[in-house]
C-alpha cells in the first residue's frame, strides 16, 4: 500500500507541476539527435545497475525501482530524448518538485530510503512522458512506428523482454529461453515470408533437420563437437536435444547470414562468436556437460569451434543457394545484434564474467564490424555501401 500511494503521489505531482511550468513559459531548441541514444544507454545502465543488486541481493526495492524505472527512462529517451533537452527546465522543475515532495513522504512516513528513490524515478519518468506526449513531433513518430512496424519486429522485441525476468526468476530460466527462441524463430519465419515467400518454411525445416541431426550425431559419437552429452537437459527435448537448440540452428544463424552479407565464411566466424558464450551459460544452467579430455573454454575442446564454424557455414551456404535475397535486406540482422548486446549482460548477472567478456566482445566486434574505421576509409560500412 505505501508504495502504491508513493507512487500515486509522483504521478499526481509530476503532472499538476509539469502543467504550472508549461504555463510559465520554460522552453528551449531541440538537442541533437545523438542524445536519443545516450539517454537509452543511459536508462539501461540504470536497469542495469538494479538487475546486478537484485541477483546479489542487496537491493530489494531499491533494485526493483532502478531496474524497471530505468527501463522505462530508457524507453522514453529513445522515443524523445532530443525533445526532452528543450523541455528540460519544464520538466526538470515539475519532475523535481515531485519527487521531492512525494520522495519525502516515502522517506519520513515510511522510513524508506528506497521508497524515495522510487518516488524520484517515477516523478522523473512521469513528467517525460506527459511532455512527450504533448509534442507534435513525439506524436509523428508514435505515428510513423505504427505504420513502418511490422509483426516480425513485434515478435523479435517480445523475445527481449521475455528475458528481463531471468535476474528476479533464475530457476525459470529454461522456460523463459525456450519462450525467447520460440519468438525468435517465429520473427524469423514471418521475415523471411516477406523476403522469399513460402521458401523460408523449406530453408527453415532444413536448418532445423540439419541441425538437430548434427547436434544427436555430436552427442552420442563425440562427432563433430567432442565428447558431450544432454542428459539432464531441461525439456522438451527432441531424441535427448533441448529444442531451443535445432531452433537456434535456424533463427539466429538466419541472423549471422543476414548480418554477413551472405558470405558463409563470416557467418561461421559470427556463429563462433555466439557460441562463446554459449558454451559457458549452457553448460551452467545444465543443457549440456562436456566430458571431453582436451578442454579448451568451459569444458569444450576447440574441435567443437572448428564443428560450429563449419555448421553455420553450411547452413549459410545453404540459405545463399535456395534463398539468394534473403541477405539483401539487412533489417533481420538486429536478432544476432541484439543477443551480442544480453547474451554478455546475462552472463556477468549469472557470474560468468570470463564468458561475458570475451563472448561480448567478439559478437560486438563483429556484428558491428562495418561500422568501425577501416584504413581512414570512413568504417567498412560505407566503403562498401552496405546497409
Amino acid at each position: 500500500m505505501d508504495l502504491l500511494i508513493t507512487t500515486l503521489l509522483a504521478v499526481l505531482l509530476a503532472a499538476v507541476g509539469l502543467f504550472w511550468a508549461r504555463r510559465a513559459g520554460f522552453a528551449a531548441a531541440a538537442g541533437p539527435v545523438w542524445l536519443r541514444g545516450l539517454g537509452g544507454l543511459w536508462g539501461m545502465g540504470l536497469a542495469l545497475l538494479g538487475a546486478v543488486l537484485l541477483v546479489l541481493g542487496w537491493g530489494g526495492l531499491l533494485g526493483a525501482a532502478l531496474a524497471g524505472w530505468g527501463c522505462v527512462l530508457a524507453l522514453l529517451a529513445v522515443w524523445g530524448g532530443d525533445l526532452l533537452w528543450a523541455g528540460r527546465r519544464v520538466w526538470l522543475v515539475a519532475g523535481g518538485a515531485a519527487a521531492l515532495l512525494a520522495g519525502g513522504v516515502g522517506w519520513l512516513f515510511y522510513q524508506s530510503p528506497a521508497l524515495g528513490v522510487w518516488a524520484v524515478l517515477a516523478a522523473t519518468a512521469t513528467a517525460q512522458a506527459l511532455w512527450l506526449a504533448a509534442q507534435p513531433e513525439a506524436r509523428a513518430r508514435l505515428g510513423g512506428l505504427r505504420r513502418h512496424l511490422q509483426p516480425w519486429m513485434a515478435l523479435l522485441a517480445l523475445a527481449v523482454l521475455v528475458r528481463i525476468p531471468v535476474p528476479l526468476w533464475p530457476e525459470g530460466f529454461p522456460l523463459i529461453s525456450l519462450v525467447q527462441m520460440l519468438l525468435i524463430s517465429l520473427a524469423a519465419l514471418l521475415w523471411g515470408w516477406g523476403r522469399v515467400g513460402v521458401r523460408i518454411v523449406l530453408l527453415a525445416v532444413l536448418a532445423f533437420v540439419l541441425g538437430l541431426g548434427v547436434e544427436l550425431l555430436g552427442s552420442q559419437t563425440g562427432f563433430p563437437f567432442g565428447l558431450y552429452s544432454y542428459r539432464g537437459a531441461p525439456q522438451p527435448t527432441i531424441g535427448g536435444v533441448p529444442l531451443i537448440v535445432p531452433l537456434g540452428w535456424f533463427a539466429l544463424v538466419l541472423s549471422a547470414h543476414v548480418l554477413a552479407g551472405g558470405r558463409p565464411w563470416r557467418t561461421g566466424l559470427l556463429v563462433v562468436a555466439w557460441d562463446l558464450g554459449l558454451e559457458a551459460l549452457m553448460t551452467a544452467q545444465g543443457y549440456w556437460a562436456w566430458q571431453d579430455p582436451n578442454p579448451l573454454w568451459y569444458g569444450a575442446p576447440i574441435q567443437n569451434y572448428l564443428a560450429w564454424f563449419a555448421v553455420g557455414y553450411a547452413i549459410s551456404w545453404m540459405y545463399g543457394r535456395l534463398g539468394p535475397r534473403l541477405h539483401q535486406d539487412g533489417a533481420f540482422a538486429w536478432a544476432y545484434r541484439l543477443e551480442a548486446l544480453f547474451l554478455p549482460v546475462g552472463m556477468a548477472l549469472l557470474g560468468l564474467w570470463p564468458a561475458a567478456l570475451l563472448c561480448g566482445l567478439a559478437m560486438n566486434g563483429l556484428a558491428w564490424l562495418e561500422y568501425l574505421p577501416l584504413g581512414g576509409r570512413g568504417g567498412l560500412k560505407r566503403s562498401r555501401g552496405q546497409t
